[in-house]
């Protein structure tokens, strides 16, 4: 079996087969991935949706919500085909958090002909209904490929007993997708994994090749192709793509497979989201009621970076909370770390946040993606130990992405390798002899024998 790799695309100067996906103006999208099975000459069509919660109501005084989901599928001729339904329940948290949506999934198979899929969302709470209708086509014959499929994370079967996809996932083979139809990405989540099926008729080595487009066609990324082989029952080519760096906006990834007498094209939709803009932190501590002058945008900047602080039993409590009881929840975060408990001032809460706050200043990555220095691998350790005592920083050389090498001497003896692997400028941790981080396996190959010498040299 071919496992998932990781391919940094790297910045370079047909005829397209795409997924079918239909996003109705209340924001719910549906999403169709097509599969080919020859013995039976039958389609497979994966279904995703995703449902915003906007328009689903609290029911009575519980504050739990819930929707009914149902979907139809009818031939060229109006013969209803399939007809399924569900109630899918929805916590009061869900409901109460700004963005919050759920996904549904199912599959059928179909012959080959064109069909029309209509699915229907209806609050149990208000009676309001959502719907997306989209066509889609029965492979009349076998095609080159399936229908590309994305998603925002992989993972390989544990063993013989791990059969049963979880949550959002759907399996392929040994191989299990994250996915919700049509991903979106953040700067802090930026891979984008991809599963393709290939059906070339015989076995065959295949190149193939990778590429990130604007939702207009225009380059933005590539990768070398590389090779893949694919016995005459057909295979498969899959990765994961790290987009870290990536503007927000619409994209299509684009996988193009190529053999001696035949070239197939598929592509898929994604975005890429950026954060908002972060409020200084330094400046929401300086009144001295805080936080009660703080507005909810401002005390969601500052919980934020204390990811870096809680504890497991303070994790998964704040997004649930009302204003008042956010208020209440930091004043509690701190108080508990307070060194001078009784005292106007809290130290370690000042010192924290203007840690934050210069930490934006000197690292902020990934162009237009704007994302806040904190949420940044160098941001992270310059947060948690204070600026370097030496840095060697290495920006253009032949053949190895540009890298830093930090190094702490006075207090405690670490160094820590940052890569910008996509060459946007977002430099991740690929290396540390800090035991609360993690290096990647390959990083010696990643920084090359000049690297290596300057981080010997660095001791």
């Amino acid at each position: 079996m071919k496992h998932a790799a990781v391919i940094a695309l790297a910045l370079t100067a047909s005829a397209v087969g795409a997924s079918r996906s239909f996003q109705d103006p209340s924001g719910l999208r549906v999403s169709v991935v097509r599969s080919y099975r020859p013995a039976s000459a039958k389609t497979v069509v994966d279904v995703f949706c995703r449902v915003p919660l906007l328009l689903v109501s609290p029911i009575g005084q519980s504050g739990e919500g819930a929707y009914r989901f149902a979907v139809t599928v009818r031939d060229s001729g109006g013969l209803e085909l399939v007809a399924q339904s569900w109630l899918t329940p929805v916590r009061r948290q869900l409901l109460r958090t700004r963005g919050a949506s759920t996904a549904e999934h199912l599959a059928f198979a179909a012959s080959p002909g064109r069909y029309t899929l209509t699915v229907t969302v209806t609050d149990s709470a208000s009676g309001r209904v959502m719907r997306a209708e989209v066509p889609t086509l029965g492979f009349p014959d076998a095609p080159g490929g399936s229908d590309l499929l994305l998603a925002t994370d992989v993972r390989e079967a544990s063993g013989a007993g791990d059969t049963v996809a979880r949550g959002d996932e759907v399996r392929r083979g040994a191989l299990f997708y994250v996915t919700s139809g049509t991903p979106v990405l953040t700067p802090q989540s930026s891979r984008l994994a991809y599963y393709l099926e290939l059906y070339p008729g015989s076995a065959q080595q295949l190149q193939v090749a990778t590429r990130v487009v604007t939702a207009a066609g225009a380059q933005v990324v590539a990768a070398a192709p590389v090779p893949v082989s694919v016995g005459a029952g057909g295979g498969f080519t899959n990765g994961v793509v790290d987009l870290a760096g990536l503007p927000p906006g619409d994209y299509r990834l684009e996988v193009t497979a190529t053999g001696p007498d035949s070239q197939v094209t598929r592509s898929a939709a994604f975005g890429m989201t950026g954060f908002e803009t972060v409020s200084q932190a330094a400046a929401l501590v300086e009144a001295a009621d805080w936080p009660a002058n703080l507005n909810e945008p401002q005390l969601d900047s500052a919980y934020e970076p204390l990811i870096y602080l809680m504890t497991t039993a303070e994790q998964g409590v704040y997004s649930s909370l009302s204003v008042e009881g956010k208020r209440t929840w930091l004043r509690q975060f701190w108080a508990r770390r307070d060194p001078s408990a009784g005292t106007a001032r809290n130290e370690e809460r000042d010192r924290y946040y203007e840690a934050i706050a210069e930490a934006n200043r000197r690292y902020p990555e990934g162009g237009a993606s704007a994302i806040p220095g904190w949420r940044t691998d160098r941001g992270r350790i310059f947060i948690r130990y204070g600026p370097p005592d030496e840095v060697l920083e290495r920006r253009v050389q032949q053949g190895v992405s540009p890298y830093e090498i930090w190094k702490y001497s006075r207090s405690r003896s670490l160094k820590y390798v940052f890569m910008d692997l996509t060459r946007f400028g977002n430099y991740k941790l690929i290396y540390t002899d800090d035991r609360r981080e993690t290096s990647r396996p390959n990083w010696a190959d990643l920084l090359g024998p000049a690297g290596l010498r300057d981080l010997e040299q660095n001791d």
